[in-house]
């Protein structure tokens, strides 16, 4: 008998046994002898009970998940000495990982010949995708320290339960207790980002402002949107005792073209998600073509096929879009309301949707109102006390917060409406924003 792919001699317990036994799990199985040296010699353990406790324990102990099922450790005798043999079986839920470790080359051993190696990053990525169906947000996280404020406040102000059990349900959580990519995006330590850049002109010759957006994908997407509002320029005439206001582009529409772009992204490929800002367009450009069988035309009506459906499907339980394929046709809708039409050329291994600028389109602001109808303005009761408290200075969505007991989120959505409606003007200082009272005649 010889050491050989899935056979192992150790003539004493060290620091290499558990590296063995781990290699073996993340592999093939195999055998593990105690009390042969590497030559094939037989020494013989003393005090076999005690070191059998010893090695059950510190393996069960360092690697996780669990590897119990997998594995026993049996006395048996050799050339009238005492051995200890370990018999370990492919794991179920590879790649297992020493627990201090974690899922890197450190923390994962696999079986090469008769060596137990350091599993390369890429190794350690195939055995996700191959023990998780090739299915990016159901694979195992190679970021297991996560954390999940943002997106508890989400759930919190959904009124919906962020417990274990409801991780699990969701698919954050697996089984075993690790984390999924699922988790991963989602969680404050989300790696993928948002790249927004302001251009002067309609091409990217100059910059005006840029900046990126980290952290759960729920922040992305809310701080993206607040980013853009400060750029989001609303037009206004007056025609007699009304008012009519036009932002550049529909609120709904961004939001939903930053959702579409989160959900349906190809998370394999590395790359920040891309929002391009010109004066004549915005383009929020994401990796990943369309999905196998999937048209444009089929996009328009409404067909949808989530690359990732688990993150689509906490999206929809969040009431964050309303039911897949919908995010589309509602963006086509706003801008048909202007005579208007949003692009979405062909691109290679990537998603494009191109929204006009409407006042640019119609020449700055044309007096047409959908059905030809002039609107007044109308403010609400909580809208009235923002204008009367700020009459003449700026302020934040924080002190909106302070004094009126609605939370950062609700006054935040609150100042955005009255921006939309030209009540409130707004622009970004340093990392704030800060808005200012429209002298106006509103009307109720």
């Amino acid at each position: 008998m010889i050491e050989n792919r899935e056979t192992e001699f150790k003539r004493e317990v060290n620091d290499k046994v558990n590296k063995t036994l781990l290699a073996f799990l993340n592999t093939d199985g195999g055998v593990l002898f105690v009390g042969i040296n590497d030559d094939g010699a037989v020494y013989g353990v003393e005090n076999v009970d005690s070191t059998m406790l010893q090695i059950s324990s510190s393996f069960r102990d360092s690697v996780i998940p669990d590897p119990t099922p997998h594995f026993k450790v049996d006395p048996i005798e050799r050339e009238g000495k005492n051995l200890i043999q370990i018999t370990v079986e492919r794991g179920a839920m590879i790649p297992y990982c020493f627990k201090a470790e974690g899922l890197v080359p450190k923390g994962v051993y696999v079986r090469v010949a008769a060596s137990s190696v350091q599993a390369t990053r890429e190794h350690i990525k195939q055995m996700i995708r191959e023990s998780s169906g090739d299915v990016f947000i159901e694979e195992l996280s190679v970021v297991q320290n996560l954390t999940f404020d943002y997106a508890s406040k989400v759930f919190a102000e959904k009124e919906i339960a962020f417990g274990e059990s409801q991780m699990r349900t969701l698919g954050i959580v697996r089984a075993d207790g690790r984390y999924t990519n699922l988790g991963l995006v989602i969680s404050d330590q989300c790696p993928y980002i948002i790249k927004a850049a302001i251009f002067q002109g309609t091409n990217k010759k100059l910059f005006k402002d840029r900046k990126e957006f980290t952290g759960s994908v729920f922040k992305q997407i809310d701080e993206c949107m607040q980013y853009l509002h400060v750029f989001n320029k609303v037009s206004s005439i007056f025609k007699g005792a009304y008012r009519i206001d036009r932002a550049d582009y529909p609120n709904v529409s961004i939001r939903e073209a930053l959702m579409n772009a989160i959900i349906h992204r190809d998370y394999y490929i590395e790359g920040a998600i891309l929002v391009s800002l010109f004066d004549d367009r915005l383009e929020i450009m994401s990796i990943g073509g369309l999905m196998p069988g999937v048209t444009l035309q089929l996009m328009r009506h409404g067909i949808s096929i989530p690359r990732n459906d688990s993150l689509a499907k906490i999206f929809h339980r969040l009431n964050l879009i309303d039911a897949y394929g919908t995010g589309l046709p509602r963006i086509f809708e706003a801008y048909g309301e202007h005579g208007l039409t949003v692009e979405i050329p062909i691109t290679d291994g990537g998603f494009l949707i191109s929204m006009p600028n409407i006042n640019y389109a119609l020449g700055e602001f044309s007096e047409t109102v959908k059905n030809n109808n002039v609107v007044a303005v109308k403010t609400t009761l909580t809208e009235k006390k923002v204008l009367n408290q700020y009459t003449k200075q700026t302020f934040t969505k924080e002190d909106v917060a302070l004094k009126f007991g609605t939370g950062t989120n609700g006054a935040y959505k609150l100042l955005t409406r009255m921006v939309e409606k030209g009540l409130l003007s707004s622009e970004l200082q340093g990392k704030k924003i800060v808005y200012k009272c429209v002298a106006q005649d509103t009307r109720t």
